[in-house]
């Protein structure tokens, strides 16, 4: 049996996929799993074995897309062309999944799909004779919304697994091999709505200082957030390592998988901190809780200094919008990792 599951979105959400993917794979072993992702998001990838291809569209970003991209998305076509699969998934919920899951419908292939967000999707969908899935993942996280989707058409068993990223696939980070008692820090994010300020990333490491002997600051190839660690560094001094931009997802998760305690924004990191079973201390600025918080592991999550949720859903979502990053206070975010700590401490 052949499955092609398609979800062109962010780093993230390649990751989100892979409770599915293990699932398929324990479910039905047999099964020859191929995805279809953004390029740029295929490096958090590598800790699921379960995945047997990897097909890659344009990044999503216009700024990453480079004149091979063209040539890489025919690749993709052809390969979804010249295949023959017992079932197609689209995930994505935007037009580029569409079209290629549409091809595969041309193909007289079944194509099942989530509920799309829109209206006038559900029409054109219908005239290509996808088969939509009825769960309503609204108020959902993320994980359930793939999840649920595909099982409504392929049973899969009744509890979902974790995030996947198989510690064996790990690599080592080589700065970090001496370290054994320490805590990572995210401190950038793609998306500017979720930064923090490097003088409350400051004051963070500065109280983890004191629990841990270094901690790890993460950030991405971006020459702001590369800057911001150096900074954090010269601050804090010698306790402090940075990754510099250069570690990859394998690398990444090998300092997950050692560290106490991950303290970050809303980021695919955030994710990768779950996949590797690290107690996590996130960050939600204007960014739906329900949606994206880090999936079975203890986590703490922080947000606008006296923000309160109220049970309508509606309201409550367009209360979150109006959240800022700037509206989180230091010493909340300090109070979330001692309670976090403290929570898996033996009694005494």
């Amino acid at each position: 049996m052949r499955i092609l599951l398609i979800k062109p979105k962010q780093i993230g959400d390649s990751l989100i996929l892979t409770p599915t993917i293990t699932a398929i794979k324990q479910k039905y072993p047999e099964a020859e799993i191929w995805v279809v992702i953004r390029r740029g998001c295929e490096g958090i990838l590598v800790g699921c074995p379960e995945i047997a291809h990897i097909l890659l569209v344009a990044p999503v970003e216009k700024h990453d897309r480079r004149p091979g991209d063209l040539w890489k998305g025919l690749q993709t076509i052809w390969q979804v062309y010249t295949h023959k699969f017992n079932y197609v998934f689209e995930l994505g919920d935007g037009g580029r999944g569409r079209n290629i899951a549409r091809l595969a419908s041309l193909l007289s292939r079944p194509v099942c799909s989530v509920k799309p967000a829109y209206a006038q999707a559900v029409l054109a969908m219908k005239k290509a004779q996808f088969k939509i899935s009825t769960f309503d993942w609204e108020s959902r996280h993320r994980v359930e919304k793939d999840y649920y989707s595909v099982s409504e058409f392929l049973p899969l068993p009744e509890q979902i697994p974790p995030m996947r990223f198989a510690r064996e696939l790990t690599q080592p980070w080589d700065s970090g091999q001496v370290l054994t008692n320490y805590c990572v820090v995210q401190i950038g994010s793609r998306q500017g709505f979720n930064r923090w300020s490097r003088e409350g990333w400051r004051e963070v490491c500065r109280a983890t200082l004191e629990r841990f002997e270094n901690v790890v600051i993460s950030c991405g190839p971006v020459a702001q957030e590369m800057e911001e660690a150096a900074w954090l560094q010269q601050e804090l001094g010698p306790r402090v390592l940075s990754t510099e931009g250069k570690a990859s997802w394998a690398q990444m998760a090998w300092l997950l998988y050692g560290a106490k305690l991950y303290v970050g924004p809303n980021t695919a990191a955030m994710h990768l901190a779950a996949a590797c079973h690290c107690p996590t201390v996130t960050l939600f600025g204007p960014s739906i809780e329900d949606h994206w918080y880090p999936w079975q592991v203890p986590y703490r999550i922080v947000t606008s200094h006296g923000y309160v949720p109220v049970d309508d859903v509606k309201e409550r979502y367009a209360l979150v919008k109006k959240r800022t990053m700037e509206q989180i206070e230091v010493r909340d975010v300090v109070a979330a990792c001692e309670e976090l700590l403290l929570e898996g401490q033996p009694p005494a």
